[in-house]
């Protein structure tokens, strides 16, 4: 009876090891910009199953073209690539879950126009 308590025991620990080993920790920031965050930085952790999620702010100009705001980061659930249009704001969001940070955004927008 002892060495099935440890079986049980032991397995439970593996697997909450297995289960910590693919938590990943993403970046926080409510305003960054050109590499840094300017407002509200910080770190948090997602479970399997979660992401980090980069999403990107965009303000409609008088020359019709998207013109890059802002771009916020921080840990979600339910995340998904998609554009989402409200008025003359445009947001882009796009989730990684593949390393710790892969989130973080770099700055480097695409030198072509956004539609």
């Amino acid at each position: 009876m002892n060495k099935f308590l440890l079986i049980l025991l032991l397995l439970g620990f593996f697997s909450l090891v297995i289960f910590q080993a693919q938590a990943v920790v993403c970046m926080v920031c409510k305003n960054f910009k050109r590499g840094n965050c300017l407002i509200g930085k910080d770190n948090c952790t997602v479970e399997y199953g979660f992401g980090c999620r980069t999403r990107n702010f965009f303000l409609f100009n008088q020359r019709n073209k998207w013109v890059h705001n802002h771009t916020e980061l921080d840990c979600y659930s339910h995340c998904s690539f998609n554009h989402m249009y409200l008025g003359h704001l445009k947001v882009s969001s796009h989730c990684c879950k593949d390393k710790d940070f892969c989130n973080k955004y770099l700055g480097n927008l695409p030198k072509t126009r956004l539609n």
